[in-house]
């Protein structure tokens, strides 16, 4: 390893993905940047990923394993950034995989804009089972950088214009000091990677096809509702009532992001569950105005269009979104 180079953790939680886990390590380890340190976290697969993860380690010595019960996405994220060595903090989702020059990129933006967080606008999805995948950027000059404040990344962020995810997100370790995932949270990027901008000086967004998404339709987020989502209701009341996020100016687009997100499982409830869809539906309308009202450049027409269907009352809010296929797409 090159000393001068600072060292970058990536962070890559598995859970029973031993049918893509070599595809993402592999892309890890063929990174351009090479001081790198990965740590697989192990969160107590039933199925081969765990033996996988070991027989990497033998194979390079900058993998670290841990192996460790199940207890979920940010349980396992936690883990790594207790045990991480890096001075900057990158996470991959064990089923998705990353262009070589990932990390190079990255490590360009932050140093050249000096910067504490930069983003990615967002990853190259595609579904599982798709005969062809992306092919992902090899070139710094498929890549483009813009350095802009932490407000103003955080608010483009709220408003979705770029991604909220984690793996999005690529940090100095500090950030993480007073940190961490809400431990067996659905939802837990939304309420938390805001909380990266609230302590950074500098940032920026990186545009460029450097992150293979795969979607899968048994994903937890895509599977049919269940009680565990409810808790997007919690994530509502965090933002919309963050002190910081509304001294920075920030509510309305707190307001969009939250009401994006409730609204998706608002229309993911199946029928007759009409006392939880009530639950769903007052709290959405606290902030029904504020978004229908909401002149910002950033916001989407989809939330700005689910807040006036709102006006025709929830049964007629509830099959309109369902009829044209917003179920599941608001996140």
């Amino acid at each position: 390893m090159d000393q001068q180079m600072p060292l970058v953790s990536i962070i890559v939680p598995v859970y029973n993905v031993e049918n893509y886990l070599k595809e993402c390590i592999d892309s890890i380890l063929m990174q351009t940047y090479k001081n790198i340190e990965v740590i697989l976290i192990n969160d107590g697969s039933s199925d081969s990923s765990g033996k996988l993860c070991d027989e990497y380690k033998e194979k390079d010595i900058r993998i670290k394993v841990v192996h460790k019960t199940n207890g979920g996405l940010s349980d396992a994220r936690n883990l790594g950034l207790d045990i991480c060595k890096g001075e900057y903090i990158s996470f991959v989702d064990s089923d998705d995989y990353v262009s070589p020059i990932f990390v190079e990129i990255y490590m360009q933006a932050m140093q050249e804009g000096n910067c504490d967080i930069v983003a990615m606008k967002g990853g190259t999805d595609f579904w599982d089972g798709d005969v062809f995948k992306p092919v992902l950027a090899n070139r710094r000059d498929e890549c483009r950088m813009e350095y802009l404040e932490p407000r103003v990344v955080l608010e483009k962020m709220l408003y979705q214009q770029i991604a909220t995810g984690a793996p999005f997100k690529f940090c100095k370790k500090k950030l993480f000091d007073k940190i961490r995932f809400p431990y067996g949270y659905l939802y837990e990027d939304v309420a938390t990677t805001y909380k990266l901008f609230l302590e950074a000086s500098n940032s920026a967004i990186i545009y460029g096809d450097l992150y293979a998404y795969r979607k899968r339709r048994d994903s937890i987020i895509r599977q049919k509702f269940n009680e565990k989502k409810l808790i997007a209701l919690s994530i509502f009341d965090q933002l919309v009532q963050d002190e910081n996020l509304n001294e920075l100016g920030l509510n309305k687009a707190a307001c969009s992001r939250v009401y994006a997100m409730l609204y998706s499982v608002f229309l993911q409830m199946p029928h007759g569950s009409e006392k939880e869809k009530r639950r769903i539906w007052k709290k959405l309308k606290t902030v029904q105005k504020t978004v229908m009202l909401d002149t910002s450049k950033y916001i989407r027409k989809k939330n700005k269009y689910a807040s006036w269907i709102s006006l025709l009352g929830m049964h007629c809010s509830y099959q309109i979104g369902r009829k044209f296929g917003q179920k599941g797409a608001m996140n």
